[in-house]
This record gives structure tokens, C-alpha cells and sequence, in this order.
């Protein structure tokens, strides 16, 4: 959304047609050039019984873009993608190819990783995946200040949860104040694992989030419909628990984890626009009072929030998640207007000083709204960052908008 991907009188390279992929089932190990979609990856891994270890939540991006945002989903462990990769063949801006690893090439790899493509074209990247498996759906609704003590006593330590994310209601009430906890734990089954299934619902999905883009009534009347929905998936897990189970409610880890995000096309003349901000769990009722009084205040059309599980990076260069933290995925519906423009960016300013001063970061593939100062009080290794860029790419053949703005702070 802020030209990470773009520069100005530049090429950009599709490389969707290198989209091989292979398989080493004994280890559990997937080689994969870097074109392929993750929808591609779903469909080669659920014919062989596993599932991506962590992914991004929609599956249209290809693998490449992913490990160049180390992008994550809803596997809360080990949260971002970049754990899960072994190694990568990259080609650097003088034509040569190394492949990297945390043991060879070390620094090229924790700084393409997370790196915007300032370091050279990925071509390939081998990366770790796990057995799919069915899941049953718990739905729970809590106060937000609840969150936190649920988080450490059935989240960060818990092995038995498969995937769990939350979303905070955006409903005029409870406005930002009650949190739908989706958690899904490992159900047993004796039967083969039922094929992926292209998305359900999609229509319907696209009206309910419509309508709640107008305003008040229509985010009260989704938040209203998506608590009937859970009500009936609370009643399939308790009835899954019975010995004459009814499976029909169980879903497969590929099966949660396939979206290709068909609900969010719209003829409407708005455009959405997501944020992310990475907040210390023991930090998030101040960070959540305080968005909500940002949003307030901006009179900002606030549409929906995620809350996931990230652990902490120890592999790239840039991390967004120092310690274990909570990404807050923000979702703002807006209309194409200066007036629009200007209210969305004097929230999100204001939001990166809230994170900044609780601890947390946000993420950088968004717009580039925030100043080098706001860059550098939670990125400080930045400097570094674009000084290894420098390093490695010494012709500047490869840039994007987000490094033409803030790259000279290198030479400051």
C-alpha cells in the first residue's frame, strides 16, 4: 500500500511463472519456487496429507512476496513465516545466486527475509510444513481486559491449540470492549481428511461486510449475524463431543487456513485500507483504550480487528515482534477524498506513537504515512538495515517507494 513493491521509472517482476514445487514428505520439507501462490501450495500439500506450518492468512500472494514481508497468519506458532524457512536461493543485483541459510550466507538470509526485495530476487526457498489435521471450533466472547490472562494461561504455552486468532467487536456496542476468541483444537479422526474445498459463503460474506461499512447500524447488524454463526458452531462442538459425534462442524488445518479473500471485491467507490500494530501482551488494554480514542477522535471508519498471536523474531534483520506480542490487524473503509486521505493518515500517526510508546512496532508493508523519527523509535536497527542494503546491492539496482523515502537515513 506504500509502494514496497513499486519505485517510480522502475520494473517490477512477475514471477508467477516460477511456481515449482516439491515435496520431501519423510522430513517434512517443501521446495518451492518463489512465483508459487499459497492457494498452489494448499492444493499440493492437502493432496499429500500436510499443511503449511505458517502462511499468510489470504492465499492469492505468492511465496516470494511472503518471505519478503515475513507476513504471518493465524498459526500462532511459530507465528511470522520466517522461523519455517531453512534455506533460500537468491540472485543479487550482479547476477550472482547463493543460497542462504542460517548457517551459510547467514546475514543475506535475516536481511531478505523481511527485506522488501532490497536485497536481491528470492528464487526459491525451502521451508518446513506439518501433518493437516481437523480441527474443533472454540468460539468464546470475553471483556477485552480478560484477553491477556486468557492469552497466557491457554495461548503462549498451550500445545493443544491448533490455530486461534480473536476479533474485537467494532459494533457501536460493546465498541472496541468485547473480543470473540476463535480457537481450534486438534480433534481425532479415524477416516481420511476430507479434500479442500473452494470458499463457502462468499457472497453473503461480501454483503455483511458491506453493509458494515456505512456506518453504525451495519457494523452492529454483522457483529450481531457473526454471534448467531458462532452460537450454531458452539452447538456442533458440543454435539462433536457426544459418542455418536456429528463431524459435519470439524474443519481441516488447510480447510482454515484457505482464503482467497473473493469477499472483499466490491463495486462500491471506497477503498480499505489495513494497518498493523505489534503490542506486548501485558500492554493491551492501554493500547486498545487508546486506539479507540484515536478512532474516536479521527472520526475514523474502523471496520474490523484481528488480534493474533506472534512470537518473537530471532531470524531477520527487521522484526516486527522483539518479544512475544499481539498483532492488532486494523481494517479502515474510506472514501477517495483529501479530506478522507488526510483523516486516515493523522490516525495512523497517531496510532505508531501509541505502539511506539507501549513497546510494540508496527508493520511496515503499509502506507507510508510515518515520519524517519517515528521509523527509527521503533525500528532503530533500520539504520543498519539499509546500510547492509547498500553492502549488497552496491549498483542500487533494486529500490522500492518505502526505500526512497526513508534510505537516506543511512547518510545521516
Amino acid at each position: 500500500m506504500g509502494g514496497q513493491a513499486f519505485c517510480r521509472g522502475g520494473l517490477v517482476l512477475d514471477m508467477r511463472g516460477l511456481n515449482t514445487i516439491s515435496v520431501d514428505r519423510a522430513n517434512h520439507v517443501m521446495t518451492v519456487q518463489a512465483g508459487a501462490t499459497w492457494a498452489e501450495v494448499q492444493q499440493c500439500l492437502d493432496g499429500l496429507g500436510l499443511s503449511a506450518k505458517a502462511m499468510q492468512s489470504i492465499n492469492i500472494f505468492t511465496v516470494g512476496g511472503t518471505l519478503s514481508v515475513n507476513a504471518h497468519g493465524v498459526a500462532h506458532r511459530p507465528g511470522s513465516v520466517a522461523p519455517t524457512v531453512k534455506a533460500i536461493h537468491i540472485m543479487l543485483s550482479n547476477g550472482e545466486i547463493k543460497r542462504a541459510s542460517r548457517e551459510e550466507n547467514s546475514e543475506l538470509f535475516r536481511h531478505a527475509l523481511g527485506g522488501y526485495g532490497l536485497f536481491g530476487v528470492i528464487l526459491d526457498a525451502e521451508i518446513e510444513v506439518v501433518d493437516n489435521e481437523m480441527y474443533r471450533q472454540e468460539i468464546k466472547y470475553i471483556d477485552y481486559r480478560q484477553f491477556n490472562d486468557l492469552y497466557q494461561s491457554s495461548i503462549r504455552g498451550d500445545d493443544q491449540t491448533g490455530l486461534i486468532y480473536a476479533r474485537l467487536s467494532v459494533s457501536p456496542s460493546p465498541y472496541l470492549r468485547e473480543v470473540a476468541v476463535h480457537r481450534f483444537l486438534p480433534e481425532p479422526v479415524t477416516a481420511p481428511l476430507p479434500p479442500l474445498q473452494p470458499d463457502r459463503l462468499t457472497t453473503l460474506t461480501r454483503f455483511v461486510l458491506n453493509l458494515s461499512k456505512t456506518g453504525k447500524i451495519g457494523r452492529w447488524l454483522r457483529w450481531e449475524v457473526e454471534r448467531r454463526v458462532s452460537t450454531s458452531l458452539d452447538s456442533c462442538a458440543t454435539r462433536n463431543q457426544g459418542l455418536a459425534a456429528d463431524k459435519s462442524c470439524d474443519v481441516t488445518r488447510n480447510q482454515e487456513m484457505h482464503d482467497s479473500m473473493g469477499y472483499l471485491s466490491s463495486r462500491l467507490n471506497d477503498t480499505n485500507i489495513l494497518q498493523e500494530y505489534f503490542i506486548p501482551a501485558g500492554m493491551m488494554t492501554q493500547f486498545v483504550d487508546g486506539m479507540r480514542d484515536i478512532v474516536t477522535a479521527n472520526d475514523a471508519n474502523l471496520i474490523n480487528v484481528t488480534i493474533r498471536a506472534v512470537q518473537a523474531d530471532r531470524v531477520t534483520a527487521l522484526p516486527y515482534a522483539k518479544q512475544d506480542a499481539l498483532g492488532f490487524v486494523l481494517y479502515f473503509n474510506q472514501d477517495l477524498t483529501p479530506a478522507d486521505c488526510e483523516r486516515l493518515q493523522a490516525t495512523t500517526i497517531a496510532l505508531i506513537d501509541l505502539a511506539t510508546r507501549l513497546q510494540g512496532r508496527f508493520y511496515l508493508p503499509y502506507q507510508l504515512y510515518y515520519t524517519r523519527e517515528q521509523l527509527l523509535a521503533a525500528y532503530p536497527e533500520a539504520t543498519d538495515f539499509f546500510a547492509a542494503k547498500q553492502d549488497y546491492d552496491r549498483i542500487g539496482l533494486f529500490s522500492n517507494q518505502f526505500y526512497e523515502k526513508y534510505g537516506a537515513l543511512t547518510a545521516q
